[in-house]
């Protein structure tokens, strides 16, 4: 074969390709016009049953029957959608018992094992819908799911499906996902907060490892929960920095006479970001007594400790003021700058530094 020739054939290959290429995107284009146009035709079906459902008090058969009319691969998406911003949570499990049945929802939920996690995202979507207890261990796996959009579609499922173990699964793994997916996480768990305290405290009390303790004392100050933050009040004197400066700011939850006592011994922690905290928390509580213990700590030589300490005696009142006063008028010549920024400040200036 000549040089010419097998241009030739190069040439003519191109241009087939080409020409093919135009033909997939002109049809491509031409069936997603077609298929946005079902969706919107059909979304407008499902307005007028659900109102009639949500407001009226009607059954929501009608709603499912015009929601099975979507597109094939958009309902549970759009159902999904549904349930977060338009239907309230008392009238979500009405609309599971009536879905439980669809075809969709079923071929949705066949695909939680599929190699493509565009697929295990609609299985775990179709799960937040209609999980139930016995769906626990599919859950599970795609909670830790290797994707991060599929681990978040599951985490919205744990209400419907959570009991001690799942929780406790999710709880020994929390230290090992995405800070994106851990926020969400969060989130939800305080939704289940009379599943999720027990479990935490018990695992605040006992943990060993850094990062797992660590964790689980901020979700106990995130989640609010009492008896998991009084667990982490045992937890003021260990080796770990990073557990200290969590527990120091778990306690502005935990107000009363054993937090001040623990935040008492933080303020003079031989860890700047430790000091750094338990001074804040103290400032939070308004604990006025606690006034003497920060004094020391204006002369502090790291300035994020003198800033905090000066915040917190701002927030504690004219006990906390006179201390500042007097640093201000001290020979030490840091204390007495800490002291007179943060005096000249206006409450409203004050407020929005203390929050930073």
């Amino acid at each position: 074969m000549s040089f010419g020739v097998a241009l030739g054939v190069i040439g003519v290959t191109q241009g087939v390709f080409l020409v093919l290429l135009l033909l997939f995107l002109v049809v491509r284009r031409a069936y997603d016009r077609r298929q946005r146009a079902a969706f919107v035709a059909a979304r407008g079906n499902i307005a007028v049953p659900l109102r009639a459902w949500l407001v009226a008090g009607a059954h929501p058969e009608p709603v499912v029957r015009a929601i099975r009319a979507l597109p094939q691969g958009t309902a549970i998406g759009y159902v999904s959608l549904l349930a977060r911003q338009t239907i309230p949570a008392a009238q979500r499990e009405e609309l599971a018992a009536s879905l439980r049945g669809e075809p969709w929802i079923a071929a949705a939920l066949a695909q939680r094992s599929s190699r493509f996690w565009w697929r295990r995202l609609e299985a775990a979507r179709a799960l937040s819908l209609v999980g139930e207890s016995r769906d626990r261990a599919a859950v599970d796996a795609l909670i830790f799911d290797p994707h991060p959009a599929v681990q978040v579609a599951a985490i919205s499922a744990l209400p419907r499906v959570a009991d001690a173990v799942l929780i406790g699964s999710v709880l020994d793994r929390l230290f090992r996902f995405p800070k994106v997916v851990r926020q969400y996480l969060t989130s939800v768990l305080r939704q289940t907060r009379s599943a999720v305290g027990p479990a935490l405290a018990l695992r605040i009390r006992h943990g060993t490892e850094l990062a797992e303790l660590a964790s689980w004392i901020e979700l106990a100050e995130v989640i609010d929960d009492h008896e998991a933050i009084a667990a982490a009040l045992l937890r003021g004197d260990h080796p770990a920095e990073g557990v200290r400066r969590a527990v120091a700011r778990a306690l502005r939850r935990h107000p009363g006479p054993d937090a001040l006592r623990v935040l008492s011994a933080l303020v003079g922690d031989r860890a700047p970001s430790v000091r750094a905290a338990a001074a804040r928390t103290l400032g939070e509580l308004g604990a006025t007594a606690s006034a003497p213990v920060l004094a020391p700590n204006l002369s502090d030589p790291v300035w994020l400790v003198r800033l905090r300490t000066a915040i917190a005696l701002a927030q504690l009142g004219e006990r906390g003021r006179a201390v500042l006063r007097a640093a201000r008028d001290g020979d030490d010549r840091f204390a007495a700058d800490m002291a007179s920024m943060i005096s000249g400040l206006s409450d409203g200036a004050l407020l929005e530094l203390a929050d930073a």
